[in-house]
C-alpha cells in the first residue's frame, strides 16, 4: 500500500501566505542562499537523497550542544500584522534525541514589548523523544518548559504545523493535523529553571523564524533530519491526505 500525502493551498489562503519553499531552486550539496541565513557549526544543505515533493528538501546534521547547531533562518517578512503567523513544514527525522537531551526545531525571538529583555519561543522536546514547547529570555534569566505525551515520529515524513501570536502569548502544535493540546500555551507553562519572568511567558515582537535542530546537552550523538515544503501564512494552512 501506498500513502501519497497531497498539500495544497485554495486562492484564498494563497492571498495570506507570506513565504514558501519547496527548496527545488536550489543546487544540491549547497547551503540555501537567501532569503535563507545558516546558524551553527551543523550542515544545512540541500539532498536528493530524500524529498516529500519534487526531488530535494534540506538535510540537515547536527552534533552534541549549541554550537553544532544547525538552523536556517529568514526575517524579510517580519515584523508581521498583529505579530502572529502560522507556520507549516514537512519533517523526517532518522533519530530523535535520546532521554536527558532538550532539543528545538522550530523558533521565533524579538524583543519583549515594554521590556528591557528579548525572549525566545519555541518547539522541540525532551524526556524519552515527547514533544515539549520552551520559553527561554535574554537580558533575565527565565527557561520554561510545558510538556506532552506525544513523541516525535522517526523514519517517516510528517507534518509540523505551529501557531504563534506574540501579542496574546499564545503558541500551538499540530502533529499530522492533530492538536497536540498539552503543549498549547496561553501566558504561562508548568516551571521554569530560571524563573526572571515570574512564570509569565512573554511573547516578543517576532523578528524572525529559525527551523533545523539543537540538542542543547551533549552525549546524545549526531541528528540526521530533512525538512520540506515550509509555508508561513497568516491564516490557519490546511492539509490533505489522501490514500
Amino acid at each position: 500500500m501506498v500513502i501519497v500525502f497531497v498539500s495544497f493551498l485554495s486562492c484564498d489562503e494563497t492571498n495570506h501566505v507570506l513565504y514558501q519553499d519547496s527548496f527545488e531552486k536550489y543546487t544540491i550539496g549547497e547551503t540555501p542562499n537567501e532569503p535563507w541565513e545558516k546558524t551553527g557549526k551543523g550542515v544545512a544543505i540541500i539532498d536528493d537523497t530524500k524529498s516529500f515533493s519534487g526531488s530535494k528538501s534540506v538535510h540537515f546534521v547536527t552534533g552534541e550542544g549549541y554550537q553544532n547547531r544547525a538552523f536556517l533562518g529568514i526575517d524579510h517578512i517580519f515584523p508581521l500584522k498583529n505579530n502572529a503567523y502560522y507556520g507549516s513544514l514537512k519533517m523526517y527525522v532518522e533519530e530523535a534525541s535520546p532521554d536527558g537531551v532538550h532539543w528545538t526545531m522550530i523558533q521565533s525571538s524579538g524583543k519583549v514589548a515594554d521590556e528591557l529583555y528579548s525572549s525566545e519561543i519555541r518547539y522541540g522536546g525532551q524526556h524519552n523523544k515527547k514533544l515539549m514547547a520552551n520559553y527561554e529570555t535574554q537580558g533575565v534569566k527565565s527557561d520554561c518548559w510545558k510538556h506532552s505525551q506525544a513523541k516525535i515520529p522517526e523514519g517517516k515524513w510528517f507534518t509540523l504545523q505551529w501557531y504563534f501570536n506574540g501579542n496574546e502569548d499564545t503558541m500551538q502544535l499540530w502533529l499530522d493535523d492533530v492538536l497536540i493540546e498539552s503543549i498549547t500555551v496561553v501566558d504561562s507553562g508548568e516551571g521554569c529553571v530560571a524563573n526572571g519572568t515570574n512564570g509569565q511567558w512573554k511573547f516578543p515582537i517576532m523578528e524572525n523564524v529559525l527551523l533545523g535542530w539543537v540538542d542543547y546537552q551533549t552525549g546524545g550523538g549526531t541528528r540526521n533530519i530533512w525538512i520540506d515544503d515550509v509555508i508561513i501564512s497568516l491564516e490557519r494552512i490546511n492539509q490533505y491526505v489522501n490514500q
